[in-house]
């Protein structure tokens, strides 16, 4: 039997900030103990070389039935941990579900990764490469630690005197992790989480169908 899954409900919500969004449901959900011991938990940055990815079922989308074309998105993903006796009387590792929490989502939150997966990605819709996903999928510990957000890349580039937001910012101040502040990073986004670059950055980038498998645990 499963562990009960991690509530969402009352999380801090803001619009056109899912990185943020999910940095704060990461820090709420590694704050109980209960949750550490039956889950891992993830970050997963999604985007492109083109910053052009298309997903369904967003709720900012003209409907369910239309794609809407982010330059990035972030969910929080979490998997069920390998109980460490191994013990036969307990499932197998194929059988460990994951979950995704998209705080943007019209699908249920949580939601199990397939029905999550077919209802965001759908399959045989031949995307043009341009709007195919990659996967960065960065451990929660380690996105919490060396996050850095300035909010520059929501700045609209004009003359007026005050920043001017492409959307409204957060009510609180910009986030940066403890191993980034120790470095004097101040914002790292766009370059060490939203980029795919695979060698370059936090985590490990993955194309949909190495993301699949990480999913289903047929990979690592």
């Amino acid at each position: 039997m499963s562990p009960t899954l991690p509530d969402c409900s009352n999380c801090v919500y803001t619009n056109c900030y899912c990185e943020e969004n999910i940095f704060l449901l990461l820090k709420r959900f590694l704050t109980t103990p209960e949750n550490r011991l039956h889950w891992d938990f993830f970050a997963v940055l999604i985007s492109n070389p083109t910053k052009t990815v298309a997903l369904w079922n967003q709720r900012a989308a003209s409907s369910r039935d239309s794609a809407i074309i982010w330059d990035y998105h972030v969910v929080l993903a979490l998997r069920e941990r390998e109980r460490p006796d191994k013990s036969l009387s307990y499932r197998q590792t194929s059988e460990l579900a994951a979950w995704i929490y998209d705080l943007d989502t019209c699908l249920p939150v949580p939601c199990h990764w397939q029905e999550y997966v077919g209802g965001t990605f759908p399959p045989n819709c031949g995307l043009p490469v341009e709007f195919q996903s990659l996967f960065r999928v960065v451990p929660g510990e380690e996105y919490l630690n060396n996050f850095a957000s300035d909010r520059s890349h929501m700045i609209s580039l004009t003359q007026s005197p005050k920043p001017q937001y492409f959307a409204k910012a957060p009510p609180y101040p910009c986030i940066c992790g403890p191993s980034a502040a120790e470095q004097g990073i101040k914002h790292n986004l766009m370059s060490h989480f939203v980029s795919m670059v695979a060698d370059e950055g936090f985590g490990s980038v993955m194309d949909f169908s190495s993301f699949v498998a990480w999913c289903s645990r047929t990979q690592p």
